[in-house]
């Protein structure tokens, strides 16, 4: 029994140090494949890296689709990214170590603080990646993207909770982040910090906005809701939102 155990616990730290290793090797190709004009190979690895969710029966996979997709957002948003950043080596670098910080510190986290840190972070990098590309795309597919983006996102924080209404709800979150897309798609406000990344405004808007409705959501979930909490969770949100709002340069495109 006792070999059994050491047998088993060794097995586990081969699978570990593989997975670590695949992960840490991860961001280290796509960068080297995007290079590779156009980085069809670079988005093709982040698809073939899921191949996981086929591993079981074919009535599991529409299931592990839906909640594997904040990781494939987020890599298809590393490679995007990367790519538009083809003319300075130096931020690509950075982006590839930032999304190996995704791979093996974020990602594997299942805390409700960590599924709302992976919800953030996929939102705004989905919503950044679109809005680079949404001067070539056409306007529908910005649209539906800025949609799957919130959906994804919402319903990545909601599958979290005991919620019989998952998909309501987040249809409804992803609606919202159309229609604020919409807006903002003809009112564009970029934030220009001297790269070749620009950060759409709807970006800050929206991380800030869904924070603040997430944290509502917990408190009514955990029974914590009180005037004070909600009172506390909006003047946070305007706080954040005054700023982001005050401090636009308000160059914008219309």
């Amino acid at each position: 029994m006792i070999d059994f155990l050491r047998a088993k616990a060794t097995r586990n730290k081969a699978s570990e140090a593989v997975y670590f290793g695949l992960n840490l090797l991860m961001p280290i190709a796509i960068l080297f494949l995007v290079r590779l004009d156009p980085p069809y190979l670079a988005f093709a690895l982040v698809i073939l890296s899921k191949w996981r969710i086929f591993a079981l029966r074919p009535r599991f996979w529409w299931t592990n689709i839906k909640a594997n997709l904040v990781d494939i957002m987020v890599g298809i948003s590393a490679v995007g990214l990367i790519y538009i950043a083809s003319d300075q080596f130096a931020l690509q670098v950075v982006l590839a170590v930032l999304y190996g910080a995704w791979l093996l510190a974020i990602k594997p986290r299942s805390s409700r603080k960590g599924v709302l840190l992976q919800a953030g972070i996929a939102q705004f990098v989905g919503l950044v990646t679109v809005f680079q590309y949404s001067v070539i795309l056409p306007e529908y597919i910005t649209m539906l993207s800025c949609w799957l983006i919130g959906y994804v996102s919402a319903r990545h924080v909601v599958s979290n909770y005991e919620e019989p209404y998952i998909e309501l709800l987040s249809t409804i979150w992803g609606l919202f982040s159309l229609e604020l897309a919409w807006l903002l798609y003809h009112w564009t406000n970029i934030y220009d910090v001297g790269l070749s990344i620009k950060i759409p405004q709807i970006a800050p808007i929206m991380l800030v906005m869904g924070y603040c409705v997430a944290k509502v959501y917990d408190y009514v979930k955990s029974e914590k809701l009180t005037k004070t909490t909600v009172r506390n969770s909006i003047l946070f949100g305007a706080a954040l939102l005054a700023i982001i709002i005050i401090s636009s340069p308000w160059d914008v495109t219309v």
